[in-house]
């Protein structure tokens, strides 16, 4: 006969199967699941780590140079913003041109200023003995039917009237053209710095090769910048442009100091 005992631990050991067989489907196997769904996406994101890193046959990720590249971006980006703000603070233009591009457009108002800076313009050139040809009061920006966005003439009456003026206070000899073809301007584009709209102006004058220089170094400053450079102080309302495209040439052999230059700058304005 079998004894309590064994028959105690016969009837025990199924039961203990039994039981560990429901624990293993009934909640290992779940767990089990739930904890590789959880591991999938680490995985995922781990291969994906190592891609960037360029370590897809290493076994371990050097965390510390992740970590160093990591102070070294945010020291990038840091230097970014800056100049972000240093670039946004030197293309912007004066409170009035701003005032008036914000503004509604008022068309007797431009015709008025535009008369007013070119007038002035004649008389400091006459004043001064600088030639300047009929086709460069042609040029001045004017308002026509293709004119993608009428406010952008103020500012470009602006950045115009300041080249010229920068023009005749480095004494060229002759000022021969001048152009703003707005109508070319490029719709805005949104970049990192914001929403731009660009100013092409196109310039030919005459002049020796130093103060040609002059001009050309001229460009890219604020007026307040001009004197600490060591060149011919402009106007408050100077604002920075930029060159696109320069040609100069020498003029005939009898005045080898002489140059003709044409050149095609670039000025910005940020659009809310």
């Amino acid at each position: 006969m079998v004894s309590l005992q064994e028959y105690r631990r016969r009837t025990l050991i199924p039961l203990t199967g039994l039981a560990l067989a429901v624990y293993f489907f009934a909640f290992y196997l779940p767990l089990a699941r739930r904890a590789q769904n959880l591991a999938d996406p680490l995985h995922k994101a781990w291969g994906k780590l190592a891609v960037a890193l360029d370590q897809t046959n290493a076994t371990t990720i050097d965390f510390l140079q992740l970590s160093n590249q990591l102070t070294e971006t945010r020291q990038a980006v840091a230097v970014i913003e800056n100049s972000k703000k240093e670039a946004m603070a030197r293309l912007e233009l004066s409170s009035e041109v701003q005032n008036q591009l914000t503004g509604p457009f008022q068309l007797v108002d431009y015709q008025n200023q535009r008369s007013k800076q070119m007038d002035d313009l004649d008389r400091q050139a006459k004043e001064q003995k600088i030639s300047i040809e009929p086709a460069v009061f042609a040029g001045f920006p004017e308002h026509t039917a293709d004119t993608p966005e009428p406010a952008l003439l103020w500012p470009a009456l602006s950045m115009t009237t300041g080249l010229l003026d920068t023009a005749l206070r480095c004494k060229v000899s002759a000022i021969h053209s001048l152009e703003v073809p707005l109508a070319l301007t490029n719709s805005p584009g949104v970049d990192l710095l914001g929403r731009w709209s660009q100013i092409p102006i196109e310039i030919e004058f005459t002049a020796a090769a130093q103060n040609a220089m002059k001009l050309v170094q001229s460009l890219p400053l604020r007026a307040a910048e001009l004197g600490a450079a060591g060149l011919p102080e402009a106007s408050g309302q100077k604002a920075p442009l930029f060159i696109e495209r320069l040609v100069i040439r020498k003029q005939t052999p009898e005045k080898p100091d002489e140059v003709r230059v044409w050149l095609r700058a670039l000025g910005f304005v940020l659009r809310d």
